[in-house]
């Protein structure tokens, strides 16, 4: 095999994962399945494409040219997997609910009966068949009994690729016919020095190293996507008042806040912003401010944490997670949020 390969992957961190499934790549000794594990918007999901592209890609099959780049994204893989449509790459997602218009439950053993059907074929290409299931928390149990089949034999040249941020929601039989691969959370310096190298000025990698939290893909959204970030600074801004107003302002700006899109997963994406604001009074108050989410607003940080002991904040952070559950359980919204602040 050549070892004259160049990977154009990418990928912020996780050096030692790239560089484990490259060389398999290199040395053609490729498993037949993978778990990758770890928090969401990590990186977990472009790895597994960029994996799976390379194999895919017509360079693949010609390691032994003395130069090759995988992928290379010239070749008719590389055109359809760019446009998914690669024939002998799958995507098993949750099926979408035609009355709510919402994804299903769970992922269901039909599905996995249809997937085991095509990849029993012969793959259209003559290449690797992939198949990539990006929320595999979400097999139910006889959809994950029947994949363990699967596991246990596989079709010739079929790699699996199951994504998920816990890998204990898969059965164990399944885990242990997997290569697992534990993605963390990327750190704020890495972040900050791949937005530099992007063209982003050194406050604003600054800004939204800080706000991605280990996501690099939370900041690259808000670096190419400035009308999103202003309006995430617009919205720490408005939780920030709830902090400084009185009861009756603190329910009409819930209600603002809710008003667009009252649903759960818009308060509890509020509650995690609230989280991470609680937090940031909470590194102010004990004078460590290095590890700050919302640094573009530390002079309002500073003038709130003024008026709140280090105490009374860690009780707000216990009632948000408590809100947080009431709402998982189906407790209204608006109702959850109206209790939370008033015990701000």
């Amino acid at each position: 095999m050549s070892k004259e390969i160049n990977f154009d992957w990418p990928i912020v961190g996780h050096d030692k994962i790239k560089g484990f499934l490259q060389t398999t790549i290199r040395n053609n000794v490729l498993s037949h399945a993978f778990i990758f594990e770890g928090p969401a918007q990590v990186g977990k999901t472009l790895t597994a494409k960029l994996f799976a592209n390379s194999i895919v890609c017509d360079g693949f099959e010609n390691l032994k040219e003395e130069k090759v780049t995988l992928p290379c994204h010239r070749c008719d893989a590389c055109r359809q997997f760019s446009k998914n449509m690669h024939p002998d790459f799958y995507v098993l997602e949750r099926e979408i609910n035609e009355k709510t218009g919402v994804k299903k439950n769970f992922i269901t053993v039909a599905q996995i009966r249809a997937l085991q059907e095509k990849i029993n074929k012969r793959a259209f290409l003559n290449s690797y068949k992939i198949v990539l299931i990006p929320e595999a928390q979400y097999l139910n149990q006889e959809a994950s009994n029947c994949l363990l089949k699967t596991l246990e034999e596989p079709a010739a040249r079929t790699i699996m690729i199951l994504i998920t941020p816990n890998r204990d929601a898969l059965l164990p039989t399944i885990q242990s016919r997997c290569q697992v691969l534990k993605f963390l959370p990327i750190i704020k310096e890495r972040i900050y020095e791949y937005l530099l190298a992007q063209g982003a000025n050194r406050s604003e990698a600054k800004e939204l190293s800080g706000v991605a939290q280990g996501p690099p893909t939370v900041a690259m959204h808000y670096f190419h996507d400035r009308s999103d970030f202003s309006e995430l600074k617009n919205e720490t801004k408005d939780l920030l008042t709830l902090f400084e107003v009185g009861p009756t302002q603190r329910f009409k700006m819930i209600e603002s806040l809710l008003m667009k899109n009252e649903t759960d997963d818009k308060a509890i994406a509020l509650l995690q912003r609230l989280t991470l604001i609680v937090r940031d009074l909470i590194l102010v108050n004990s004078f460590n401010r290095d590890f700050l989410t919302n640094i573009h607003q530390e002079e309002d940080l500073q003038r709130v944490a003024n008026k709140y002991p280090l105490d009374k904040l860690k009780n707000v952070a216990e009632k948000i997670e408590l809100t947080g559950q009431y709402i998982r359980q189906n407790v209204n919204p608006k109702f959850a949020f109206e209790n939370l602040v008033l015990e701000f």
